[in-house]
């Protein structure tokens, strides 16, 4: 057994100037013995996502969080060990239905070895890279898949803008609304990004050398019939001046205004649009998705990463001290497509 391990610990909560690397510290631990139904694991990859930002918040996220499963869950701790969205291989277990050396993704704490339940443990399928699992088939899929999908209800011929379209989710959604017959225009930082959205085949502007509504007028003077938001804030209010009548509005994200207190967020100033042109603006955990629908996206996006309909695009930094890092470089536009940490395996036995 490995008598050399290492854990992350949520150490504060944010500073008014907003998140700081120092808001965590890395300490070594034991490695853990796993209990009845539960998995030993190497920690492979680790993901990295926007709304970790609103669990570093907790209840100082708003003025009232109570009642909402979402805060509930994203609300870490100071002083208690990170627990999040992994891959890793299996090592010892006194649970049935797995053999050494089995990938797996699950939620536990982020430990270079470390337990989770094994009933919350799902094998990676085969042929498909642990990488591409999670960044286009594990919860950014399920939250880009369906609530395209569902929330969005796209007809083939739609006109779709999905603002942060080079990050994980807005990559997989771009290419959703893409396979179902949509026209898409996507929003991104750099012009590099917006090379990569337009060899996708996705229109796209870069929001900082023309604003959202210019850019929305230039690529889709018809205007819009879905708006699939990452973004929230300013590019959230000129998005909606371009909504057709009974245009739908998935709203997945508002990372602009994740890193600011409820006092300095962005204040939208034509909400009346909703009202005028009969919008349907719908917000999403993707834990309020059935069990159907989620089976439905795993085997859709199997089936379209073999058959190279859906590109997998990511950005991992290398090394389990990296995590803090990770987080930061969300909010810097450090990252194309998923933001992941990969740490490496040894090989033998724990």
């Amino acid at each position: 057994m490995a008598a050399v391990n290492r854990e992350w610990i949520f150490v504060k909560r944010p500073s008014d100037s907003g998140m700081s690397e120092s808001d965590f510290a890395l300490r070594p631990c034991p490695v853990p013995v796993p209990g009845d139904g539960e998995l030993l694991l190497s920690t492979h990859l680790i993901s990295i996502d926007p709304t970790m930002r609103n669990a570093m918040s907790g209840s100082e996220v708003a003025e009232r969080t109570e009642g909402s499963a979402y805060y509930e869950f994203m609300n870490w701790q100071p002083g208690s060990v990170v627990i999040w969205g992994v891959i890793g291989r299996f090592e010892q277990s006194k649970a049935q239905g797995f053999k050494v050396g089995d990938m797996v993704s699950t939620f536990a704490p982020l430990r270079e070895h470390t337990v989770a339940d094994a009933q919350m443990c799902q094998k990676l399928p085969d042929g498909v890279p642990p990488t591409a699992v999670m960044s286009a088939m594990g919860t950014t899929a399920m939250t880009a898949y369906i609530s395209s999908k569902y929330i969005g209800e796209p007809k083939a011929g739609d006109v779709v803008f999905v603002s942060g379209a080079a990050g994980a989710t807005g990559l997989v959604a771009c290419q959703t609304f893409q396979i179902l017959g949509c026209k898409v225009t996507g929003s991104a930082g750099t012009d590099d990004k917006v090379a990569l959205l337009e060899s996708l085949g996705v229109s796209a502007f870069n929001y900082k050398k023309e604003s959202t509504l210019q850019g929305l007028r230039r690529l889709c003077p018809e205007g819009l019939n879905i708006f699939y938001d990452n973004v929230g804030g300013e590019t959230f209010e000129q998005a909606i001046e371009m909504m057709n009548d009974h245009g739908r509005v998935v709203m997945c994200g508002a990372i602009s205004q994740y890193d600011k207190k409820p006092s300095e967020r962005y204040g939208v100033k034509n909400l009346f649009h909703v009202i005028a042109k009969q919008l349907k603006l719908q917000g999403f955990v993707v834990s309020s998705f059935s069990p159907e629908q989620m089976a439905e996206c795993i085997a859709t996006m199997a089936e379209w990463l073999k058959e190279g309909k859906l590109q997998d695009r990511h950005t991992a930094l290398e090394g389990f001290e990296k995590f803090p890092a990770g987080i930061h470089g969300l909010f810097t536009g450090a990252n194309t497509g998923k933001m992941l940490i990969r740490v490496p395996l040894a090989s033998g036995k724990l």
